[in-house]
């Protein structure tokens, strides 16, 4: 009877332990999903970031407050930034200071300034706002069914909006089409960043979409391949 009982008592112990023990690593395993939940949000990049190596080296995310001639003024974590631009400092996705404008999402490395606070001497400037346009932009031209030509430029008239498109390949070389464009042309780069349509110069390869009716063409998208792309490479011939 005694033996019994005793085995009943250990094995009751036994069970009661173990719902215990299930208990505890239930409650712990909550416990470490709820703080890799936490920190998977908190891990999470933000929009702003500032990272500085030991040797000055920077990346900085943020947004821009003011654009000088050859500086930004970008916000971030700190505060107002001053981020000097040089001749050697590589911009994208144009090529120039007039992409920026107050507001537009950056991102940039650089390295710090030994003698102005708070200022970085950029080496690449990456205009995100402008990117998100472009690749917008590309998106829409991919839905137009219109006809698309590509061919060497001339007769360019700023005024009129139109142009002589002598067509360069497609079989017809050396057939020419009168060109005006919509009034909501799209007018755009070779990395389809917008531009204006004085950009466009006699001599230019040009790729246009729209329908031609005889020898005119009626483009509702210009696109100049000639003009530089990224990084102030030349673009490629296409």
């Amino acid at each position: 009877m005694f033996t019994k009982k005793y085995m009943v008592a250990l094995a009751l112990g036994v069970v009661l332990v173990a719902g215990a023990t299930s208990l505890v690593l239930a409650e712990d395993t909550a416990s470490v999903k709820a703080n890799i939940t936490v920190n998977a949000l908190v891990s999470y990049p933000q929009p702003m970031i500032v990272n500085i190596g030991p040797r000055g080296n920077v990346l900085l995310r943020g947004t821009v407050s003011a654009v000088g001639s050859n500086t930004l003024t970008v916000k971030s974590w700190g505060g107002d930034w001053v981020v000097n631009i040089s001749s050697a400092t590589k911009l994208a996705p144009g090529s120039d200071m007039s992409q920026f404008k107050v507001g537009d999402f950056v991102g940039l490395h650089g390295v710090v300034n030994q003698n102005a606070a708070w200022t970085i001497d950029a080496t690449l400037v990456r205009n995100w706002t402008v990117r998100k346009a472009v690749t917008e932009i590309r998106k829409e031209i991919k839905t137009i069914a219109a006809k698309n030509w590509q061919g060497v430029v001339s007769n360019v008239n700023t005024d009129a909006k139109s142009f002589t498109l002598t067509i360069d390949g497609k079989g017809v070389d050396g057939v020419s089409y009168a060109v005006t464009i919509t009034s909501d042309a799209k007018v755009v780069n070779q990395n389809y960043t917008s531009i204006s349509f004085g950009d466009i110069k006699n001599g230019d390869k040009i790729r246009v979409w729209g329908p031609a009716v005889d020898t005119t063409i009626t483009a509702s998208v210009v696109r100049n391949i000639s003009i530089a792309s990224e990084f102030g490479l030349p673009a490629p011939v296409r």
